[in-house]
């Protein structure tokens, strides 16, 4: 265990050089103000709440989302469930040449994800994503990473269908990293929409009635094979790839800890 800490350790100081910052230990971890993205160093806006830290080190130091082990070309990026853009700077760090749209529903969030958009030449959009056209309402927490959405006609928030935002994306995607708190499993009824999409890397979350298997079983049976899957306290990470990509290896590796 202290070796592996110890490794876990420099790993992160390594990734935090790249981006132009320190990192000591995650007990003194503070938001850096600025942030360096392919040489160019930029100024951060980020709200200081404990979750966008966690993010911070999970996203940009731990690469939570696989980046670094997806084979290029990487042209096209969704991100669902941008919060504050975190994973949009990592991507457009990783895939200097890619077209990236985030979504993110709640409005609260809109100037720091703009802002971390500007830095990362992404796109933004203030909606939710969902199976299908509609308005949703959120459940606030007092962490941003944790709210949540649900369908709510009477909503003020526009949600807009998976078909649709992979249209305006181009009608394929070769990455989609979905964190949507729970609204991940209505859109695994969209089978011909998935079969636009080459990568998955998914955190999934274990509402009431859902299991580790069934996720696993959902995004199989969209036609992915498992790369890699991470089981956590109520959710998981899933790095999924589609078949006959070429860095697939035989039968499925699936790391547990």
């Amino acid at each position: 265990m202290l070796l592996q800490n110890l490794i876990r350790l420099l790993m992160r100081r390594k990734a935090a050089a790249r981006f132009g910052i320190k990192f000591d230990r995650s007990t003194h971890f503070h938001l850096p103000a600025e942030i360096v993205i392919r040489g160019d160093r930029h100024r951060l806006w980020l709200p200081d709440e404990h979750g966008i830290k966690i993010a911070f080190v999970e996203l940009l130091l731990d690469d939570c989302y696989g980046c670094r082990r997806i084979s290029k070309p990487v042209k096209t990026i969704l991100d669902i469930g941008a919060n504050v853009g975190l994973f949009g700077l990592m991507a457009r760090e990783i895939f200097p040449d890619a077209v990236i749209h985030a979504y993110e529903p709640n409005p609260n969030l809109e100037p720091y994800l703009k802002h971390q958009a500007k830095i990362g030449s992404f796109e933004c959009f203030m909606e939710a994503v969902g199976l299908d056209h509609g308005k949703v309402s959120l459940t606030f927490a007092a962490d941003s990473v944790q709210t949540r959405s649900f369908n709510d006609q009477a909503g003020d928030i526009k949600q807009t269908a998976f078909r649709e935002i992979i249209r305006r994306i181009g009608d394929s995607v070769d990455l989609v990293k979905m964190d949507c708190e729970g609204t991940e499993w209505p859109l695994f009824q969209d089978v011909e929409s998935w079969s636009r999409v080459r990568h998955l890397s998914l955190e999934y979350h274990l509402w009431p009635g859902c299991s580790e298997k069934e996720a696993l079983d959902k995004v199989r049976a969209l036609g992915f094979y498992i790369r890699y899957h991470k089981p956590l306290d109520g959710f998981g990470l899933i790095w999924a790839s589609r078949y006959g990509e070429a860095f697939r290896k035989k039968g499925e590796s699936v790391a547990k800890s």
